[in-house]
């Protein structure tokens, strides 16, 4: 989805749907986190997306500091200008809510990437992984080098876009080392923390990211982290004073002089660690003996990998011809002449061609518009009393945001509108899913990875239940596509389960690798 739609807001799915804070309309969750929840919004002057940062207000009573530990990440990412640092839009404070609005990554983190490879028993490829650490450990350099330090990088806290951008988040425990202490209790995340932050969390020095950018290539290159434990204090004191277990005791493809380079960055003192984040990622590459990143596949995005430029064939030279006689000159216009007018023919050709498969694209798009076409991409709709899980069968990507659930009438406090669902889209084999907030469900076994969470609160306003607010019980929920009703489906009441399976009513349309005209 490029744009925000019109949602319906039932504040007693959560209460900050619907409400305005600063410029920007609150209009569904997207992620929760240790002290804040993340939601989707939208600037109603600009039309600008957004991704907004609300401070729990429960947690503001237990720690006074998380106002000023908000504030002080506020200021200072608005300070940092750098391509892979998240953008601050704005910071502000309405009716005692804080909260920060930031760009909108649409993808996922890192972590999530991770656990989805993990699950499929494969292990991300390296030019791929060097990619990512690169482009983090520029941006942690640049941090430094302005005197900040993160103090909690971790694979949640690196966002990924399609194309593989890697973008850093989450500064909420950043430290000012020239002009400011720690405040507060939080001292980062156990299994990637430096031993000197375990200890004492003003003790952070740029090495401690080194450090826990470490952990996670260690993670990446082994499949799991260096240290793990039953208590976050097992895991904090294995880092304090266990060595790490050699990497190729877990991966032995690691060339040795890579497992040199993953130690040197986990030792203990932090100056025996490489100076900087950019030298530790060099050296990794020099290791496996890679100069610069170069794909095999087409990246999964719109955005297009960066090219190297020795990789860039150079233009061949061209011979120098003395000047043509007028004989010569006399042939090569006729030859012109003839190598136009087979180029017209060609292009007439061509032109007939595209437009022909425009009209069966568009005929077959007709076919399948009403949703009762079999040749779409299959979908399952998965779904008990407190989850409901979307699983795309087909072979391309599903846009949701012009979907809608209606149960009963239209316009009630239960109508769901697929731009709700963070990220908008669903990749093949990919799910989605609507749920109960609190303990999670298992997921269906068809999904490779879920792509996007919606928790609600309420289950009489869940679209898919037969029980209702009012005491009515609803037999069915419509599936809408563009104003279109797809599917009817069967409603579930409370201990059971159900499926749905319809075509997708949209194929992709084709695009012509080329187009020439004169």
């Amino acid at each position: 989805m490029e744009q925000e739609r019109s949602t319906s807001t039932d504040a007693s799915k959560d209460p900050m749907i619907g409400k305005q804070l600063g410029d920007y309309r609150i209009t569904s969750v997207l992620a929760s986190g240790g002290m804040a929840r993340i939601y989707k919004g939208t600037d109603t002057r600009l039309r600008r997306q957004a991704a907004i940062k609300v401070l729990e207000p429960e947690k503001l009573e237990i720690d006074k500091t998380l106002t000023k530990r908000f504030q002080r990440e506020a200021r200072a990412v608005a300070a940092l200008e750098h391509d892979n640092i998240i953008t601050i839009y704005q910071y502000g404070e309405e009716q005692g809510v804080y909260f920060l609005a930031m760009k909108l990554v649409k993808g996922k983190d890192l972590a999530h990437e991770l656990a989805r490879l993990k699950r499929a028993g494969e292990r991300m490829d390296i030019g791929r992984a060097l990619y990512i650490l690169e482009q983090v450990a520029d941006a942690l350099d640049y941090a430094h080098e302005a005197d900040i330090i993160h103090r909690d990088i971790k694979p949640s806290n690196i966002l990924l876009d399609r194309g593989d951008k890697a973008i850093l988040t989450d500064f909420g425990l950043v430290l000012r080392t020239s002009i400011e202490t720690t405040m507060g209790t939080a001292f980062g995340t156990p299994r990637y923390i430096a031993p000197e932050q375990a200890i004492s969390s003003n003790k952070a020095v740029p090495q401690s990211d080194v450090y826990s950018l470490a952990v996670i290539a260690y993670e990446i290159l082994c499949g799991e982290t260096p240290f793990s434990g039953e208590s976050p204090m097992e895991i904090a004191l294995s880092h304090i004073s266990d060595p790490p277990p050699p990497p190729r005791s877990r991966n032995p493809n690691i060339p040795e002089a890579v497992e040199q380079e993953l130690l040197k960055a986990l030792s203990k003192e932090p100056e025996k660690r490489h100076q900087t984040a950019t030298q530790f990622v060099n050296a990794l590459k020099k290791g496996y003996n890679i100069v610069a990143h170069q794909p095999t596949l087409p990246p999964p995005s719109l955005e297009s990998w960066p090219t190297s430029p020795e990789r860039q064939a150079p233009e061949p030279k061209k011979a120098v011809k003395a000047d043509p006689s007028p004989s010569e000159r006399s042939t090569v216009r006729k030859q012109v002449s003839r190598q136009r007018s087979q180029r017209k023919l060609l292009v007439g050709g061509l032109a007939v061609v595209l437009t022909l498969t425009a009209v069966a694209v568009v005929a077959l798009s007709g076919v399948l518009g009403g949703g009762q076409g079999t040749r779409g991409a299959p979908v399952t709709l998965i779904y008990n009393d407190s989850a409901f899980t979307m699983f795309n069968g087909g072979n391309y990507t599903l846009q949701v945001a012009k979907m809608r659930f209606i149960r009963g009438a239209e316009g009630g406090g239960d109508d769901y509108n697929g731009d709700r669902i963070p990220g908008d889209r669903v990749p093949p084999g990919e799910c989605v899913r609507i749920a109960l907030q609190g303990p999670q469900t298992v997921v269906p076994q068809q999904c490779s990875d879920v792509v996007g969470r919606d928790l609600l609160l309420d289950p009489e306003r869940f679209f898919w239940r037969s029980e209702t607010p009012d005491g009515v019980t609803v037999s069915s929920f419509n599936v809408l596509f563009d104003g279109q009703v797809i599917a009817t489906c069967p409603t579930v009441s409370r201990g059971a389960s159900s499926e749905c399976r319809f075509a997708w009513p949209v194929l992709p349309t084709p695009v012509p690798t080329e187009s020439t005209s004169r």
